[in-house]
């Protein structure tokens, strides 16, 4: 067995670039073999995209009904990629590029980090590639996915520049902390933590006999951070002040997040049970490492360094805080699911400390060849969910060559898929179209929002539907009716009770238009 990892080990040396390249081509490949990649809230964005590209052409349809925020909202990164892919690419390939970006940008970036931190353990920047697919990033939180890029960057940056102490530094910073804005704000406050802790490590490391000399230089050097992301604070003021967040209490026992902690809770997506026997697998990888790299004999000597390192120990307030804020934040405060993002953002941090940890590099081989199997075997089980969420997603879109451009759709989700909520923006990815589901238009912490002089959405004489408001405008006198109502998933729910309603508004008022060889969609248009 050693022989065999020796031999893996070796190779690993002389072609680790070639090899970790290959690893990235295969994961960006994973993408094309579905024409969208479906997730909960990814059609919404790829919708908005569309709507922000049709605004900014002067769609005068549209623009009665949205507009693009004014405040600048920690959301737009992603919106704007898709924006301007959309000005020359359809909406299917737009996404494609987007989620090459964000992988690519995501590998590449963390690998450069782990260079500046650990050179000799470049290997195992593929520690980065299960925490690409995360279950955040398949439900769509793209901004926050992409946000982890710059927050890469940015620390690379720093690392590899700090001691320079020029302005061009703080320039460079200030740049990737703005970029990291637009992305998240959570993420952008830890790497603004992560940096002000790197500041006062690194000179109470040079001037740590001199505790005057010490104060100056970290309240200079502090002041100069702060400046360089003060365009950035100023915006984060600005979009908390104007936003009004859920005070919501409720979250999960002590019990449940250690579980998630242990099972690796970010890396679950669409079956705990089935996924959690390969998750739970790279936690203990990561705690052998961390015993490992404290306990053998070729360590002991550096022991002290492995904690007095700057480039080690800037890390350990943010991955506390983060600990301590996931235990005792609720998860519905702020933007909501706060413990699923604070869970990430701490295996962030412990995935760069344990890539950094000191290792024979027989058993950095032998851990890079586990975490790289772990990966693969849940890219495989994700395939098949995939390929049947685009099936649906492909239906849809392609009911959109049944609808008029500039007409208002009413959905109605019928799905028995948690992950479908959102599939019906698929109709509006390519053509201009008010999409009554669009939840992003309703929070204020999206690019697009609803016009505040938008006419009153009517289905006859009605505002509601089953509980359901479409959108009340009462400072106008404007009306619209519902050109389309659009039906997709389980039909055979329309005849419960609940749908009498809609029911009898459809036979009055509405011809089928179209309806799917497998019954999955139907789409009434009004009559004339």
């Amino acid at each position: 067995m050693s022989r065999i990892i020796k031999s893996i080990s070796n190779f690993l040396s002389k072609n680790e670039r070639i090899i970790f390249y290959s690893i990235l081509l295969i994961n960006i490949l994973f993408l094309f073999r579905t024409r969208f990649y479906p997730s909960l809230d990814g059609p919404s964005h790829l919708y908005n995209s569309n709507v922000i590209k049709q605004l900014i052409f002067n769609n005068n349809f549209l623009a009665e009904f949205y507009q693009i925020n004014t405040i600048a909202i920690p959301n737009w990164t992603s919106h704007f990629l898709l924006s301007l892919f959309r000005f020359f690419l359809p909406a299917w390939l737009s996404e494609k590029l987007l989620l090459i970006l964000y992988i690519s940008g995501m590998a590449v970036s963390f690998r450069y980090l782990i260079k500046s931190l650990k050179p000799e353990n470049l290997a195992l920047s593929v520690f980065i590639f299960p925490f690409i697919y995360s279950y955040l990033f398949h439900l769509g939180f793209y901004n926050y996915a992409l946000s982890f890029i710059f927050f890469f960057l940015t620390l690379t940056y720093w690392i590899n520049n700090y001691k320079a102490n020029k302005p061009i530094l703080y320039l460079f910073t200030g740049i990737l902390l703005l970029c990291t804005f637009f992305s998240n704000i959570l993420t952008f406050s830890f790497l603004g933590i992560t940096i002000g802790c790197m500041i006062i490590y690194t000179e109470f490391e040079s001037n740590a006999s001199d505790g005057k000399q010490l104060a100056l230089s970290c309240v200079k050097r502090l002041a100069n951070l702060a400046l360089c992301a003060l365009p950035s604070l100023i915006l984060s003021f600005i979009f908390l002040k104007n936003v009004t967040f859920s005070t919501s209490t409720q979250g999960y026992d002590s019990n449940e997040l250690i579980k998630w902690i242990n099972d690796v809770r970010p890396l679950i997506v669409y079956g705990y049970e089935k996924e959690v026997n390969y998750t739970g697998q790279i936690f203990h990888v990561i705690l052998i490492i961390l015993f490992l790299s404290l306990v053998l004999k070729q360590n002991k000597v550096i022991l002290k360094d492995q904690f007095s390192n700057l480039k080690q120990a800037i890390l350990w307030f943010p991955i506390c805080l983060s600990l301590v804020l996931f235990f005792v934040l609720p998860n519905d405060s702020s933007a909501g699911m706060m413990s699923d993002r604070l869970c990430l953002l701490f295996f962030i941090y412990l995935t760069i400390i344990t890539a950094t940890r000191n290792l024979p590099i027989n058993m950095r081989t032998l851990f890079y060849v586990i975490i790289i199997f772990i990966h693969f075997s849940v890219l495989k089980k994700h395939s098949t969910i995939i390929r049947d969420l685009h099936e649906d997603a492909a239906m849809i879109n392609q009911s959109a060559n049944h609808i008029e451009a500039n007409k208002i759709i009413l959905p109605v989700n019928l799905s028995d898929n948690w992950l479908e909520p959102h599939f019906s923006s698929y109709l509006g990815v390519d053509k201009p179209l008010v999409i009554l589901e669009n939840y992003e238009t309703e929070v204020g912490w999206f690019p697009v929002r609803w016009n505040p002089n938008s006419p009153n959405i009517l289905l006859g004489e009605r505002n509601t539907l089953n509980g359901h408001t479409f959108h009340e405008n009462k400072n106008t006198q404007t009306k619209r009716q519902v050109d389309y109502i659009f039906l997709y998933g389980n039909l055979s729910k329309m005849e419960e009770a609940n749908m009498k309603e809609l029911k009898e508004i459809i036979a009055a008022e509405f011809t089928l238009e179209y309806e799917s060889e497998n019954k999955f969609i139907q789409l009434y248009k009004k009559k004339s």
